[in-house]
């Protein structure tokens, strides 16, 4: 590694955090100033210089994808020793393995699905309350609180479950034995059961902090109790510690995360040394302070501060109720640079997943190509993980598994030509979607990509089955869509982490900013820090929405917004209504075509033709079999072959107006300055 290069392109505070000689370190980085960058550049720094060795460093993250950026960034820096990077519960689990190996003793099956377990372990009469038993059982289980001292801590800190507090502590307890009757335990059994080790067996725990001596913790305001405990035992006798965090993005408390570790942090580590990251060089100024400015308004002021250019006013749209927004939203889209859209860089934020149906419903009748979650509601992926979420074994996912990836897929009266292009795209399809980081396309044989996914996660749970299968696909997000076109769509918790040139933060207003949920000051805090995450994940252009109406009720600004300069956003002239019928009413009939073409060759919609296409075709309206291969992905044979079935559909839409289009693309000239 070139020292050098290493620091070469950090700000002053970033340099100071990545080359301070101190080894008791909390980073407390703001939105956009770098802690990952500071994070790998303090790895690489202290092996390049002798002060840490790679084999005993331990960085430990919250998700697959953080840990992988992270080896990723390690490798580009040049180090070519392997650095332990993973979550709390892969690094734990992978020492408990370990030492049940050395030890003799039989492993224990870790079981994701805690809802399948509970609703096993609990009378018939209760399992309508299984939702309210899981949320008690996760509260205690991030504290540490066992069974039997359930009732007494839930008492203490006035909680107060629908169905009480006795009723819970006996389905936690009933959960806990028929987990020791099966020989299974849970994610949270896994930081418990690695804590009693390292606490009762002296000579295991020196061992494993000799592996790991040298410790980091990336979004170190987001550990919940069990998680501050591991931290304190793994640096016992050493203060190797290195903490990068931002008690600001502290979003996850309904989860029993505690951000207590980096606000008390010179209480919790006497003599540790804190540096501060308030240098944001993600957005611009005007941004900058509208996320500054909810935090003051909700009693959490920041320093946080842009090194960019100014840019312009952050916008504000007000409609008269969801569907107007969601109509606005999409022409403000519609107006923008298309390159941002082609490129991904706009997003749509809501502060529930509700909110974003009509949303994609109005961006998909504007031609604009949409993009959500893999496995989000009504998706082809979302279909093929509940088909194979109800297997009950392991056998029984592998055998579905291998079915899937060895089948020819179903064609429509295939050629011997499209035979065999289809063969060998499942063969490319087998190899590419085994790689987490080159999935193929979200449309493309979403039951192979899903098989390809059973088989990954029955090398890590050798003993899983279907509904384990189904958290596992919840907590690592393995189908994520490497495509990077269009408007992304998704919630303010699941924005955190990422940034887009445009976003949209859409239902700023009361009932949903703060949430209704949120009745106390600490609630509505957290509400606030979740609006400065959602806010700052825009780096050019900010808008901000809000209707008056909501589900038939009156609505009002956000208090964390009432005060903000804000500009307003152009006016959304209506496209006439003509075009808008015609078309929406294409777009149907091709969607009633394929739905019913797919259920005759027993294949999903999607396979046989996607959205896109489907929104291409609708607004290009070809009349030839050789202009619908142009447009589609379908291939000249396929294209000849469906033309019969699909030109007729156009032919028999009402017509598009001229005068639309010019004045749609007229519209489009303006806005990116053509």
């Amino acid at each position: 590694m070139d020292p050098d290069a290493l620091l070469a392109d950090l700000d002053a505070d970033q340099r100071a955090a990545v080359t301070t000689e101190s080894h008791l370190v909390a980073v407390i980085a703001g939105a956009g100033s770098g802690k990952t960058r500071v994070l790998t550049r303090r790895i690489a720094h202290r092996i390049e210089s002798g002060s840490a060795h790679a084999r005993h460093t331990l960085a430990l993250t919250f998700t697959r994808e953080a840990a992988g950026e992270i080896r990723k960034r390690l490798l580009r820096l040049g180090l070519r020793e392997r650095v332990e990077a993973g979550t709390f519960h892969s690094v734990m689990l992978g020492v408990l393995k370990q030492r049940w190996a050395d030890t003799g003793r039989r492993p224990l099956t870790v079981v994701a699905d805690r809802r399948r377990l509970v609703n096993d372990a609990v009378d018939a009469a209760d399992r309508r309350s299984v939702p309210a038993f899981l949320a008690e059982i996760d509260w205690a289980a991030a504290r540490g609180i066992s069974a039997d001292s359930y009732a007494s801590a839930a008492r203490r800190s006035q909680r107060r479950p629908a169905p009480g507090v006795e009723r819970c502590a006996a389905a936690y307890k009933d959960y806990e034995q028929l987990k020791k009757r099966r020989g299974v335990i849970d994610f949270d059994d896994v930081l418990g059961h690695a804590l009693r080790d390292l606490r009762r067996d002296a000579v295991f725990a020196d061992s494993v902090r000799w592996r790991f001596r040298h410790l980091l913790v990336d979004e170190a305001q987001d550990l919940n109790p069990l998680q501050h405990q591991l931290v304190d035992v793994l640096r016992q006798g050493r203060d190797d510690l290195f903490l990068v965090g931002d008690p600001s993005q502290a979003i996850y408390g309904f989860n029993g995360a505690d951000p207590s570790l980096l606000i008390d942090v010179e209480t919790r580590f006497p003599g540790v040394e804190i540096v501060r990251l308030p240098v944001n060089h993600r957005c611009t100024p005007q941004i900058v302070r509208a996320g500054v400015h909810v935090l003051t308004v909700t009693g959490q002021p920041s320093p946080l501060v842009s090194n960019r250019a100014d840019g312009p006013l952050v916008e504000q749209l007000v409609a008269d109720d969801e569907g107007d927004e969601a109509k606005q939203v999409a022409q403000f889209v519609l107006r923008s640079d298309p390159n941002l859209v082609r490129t991904g860089e706009i997003a749509v934020l809501a502060r529930t997943n509700k909110q974003l149906r009509l949303f994609e419903d109005e961006l998909r009748a504007l031609g604009l190509p949409v993009r959500r979650s893999a496995t989000a509601s009504g998706s082809p992926l979302q279909v093929a993980v509940r088909q194979a979420a109800a297997l009950g074994s392991a056998s029984q996912l592998r055998s579905w598994a291998h079915d899937v990836l060895d089948a020819p897929v179903a064609l429509i009266d295939p050629t011997p030509a499209e035979t065999r292009q289809y063969e060998r795209r499942t063969r490319d399809t087998r190899r590419v979607a085994l790689r987490s980081d080159n999935p193929p396309d979200a449309d493309a044989d979403p039951e192979r990509r899903v098989a390809a996914g059973v088989l990954e996660f029955l090398r890590e749970q050798t003993l899983g089955d279907g509904s384990g299968f189904r958290s596992w696909v919840a907590t690592t997000n393995p189908f994520q869509d490497a495509s990077t076109d269009g408007v992304e769509l998704l919630t303010f918790h699941a924005s955190k982490g990422r940034e887009w040139h445009t976003v949209i933060v859409s239902g700023v207003e009361s009932s949903l900013v703060p949430h209704k949920s949120a009745t106390t000051a600490t609630t509505k805090a957290e509400e606030g820090r979740l609006l400065y995450v959602a806010t700052t994940r825009a780096t050019d252009r900010l808008l901000l929405t809000h209707a008056a109406r909501r589900g038939g009720y009156a609505r009002t600004v956000s208090p964390y917004i009432a005060e903000l300069e804000l500009d307003e956003a152009a006016p959304s002239p209506p496209p006439p209504r003509r075009r808008r019928a015609s078309s929406n009413s294409l777009i149907s009939s091709l969607r009633a075509w394929r739905d019913e073409a797919a259920r005759a060759a027993g294949i999903l919609p999607a396979e046989l033709c996607s959205d896109r296409d489907l929104s291409t075709i609708a607004r290009s309206r070809p009349t030839t079999a050789d202009e619908l291969a142009e447009l589609s992905a379908f291939g000249q044979v396929t294209a000849r072959r469906l033309a019969p079935q699909i030109l007729p559909l156009i032919e028999a839409a009402e017509p598009v107006e001229a005068n639309s289009q010019r004045g749609d693309q007229s519209d489009r000239s303006t806005m990116t300055g053509a």
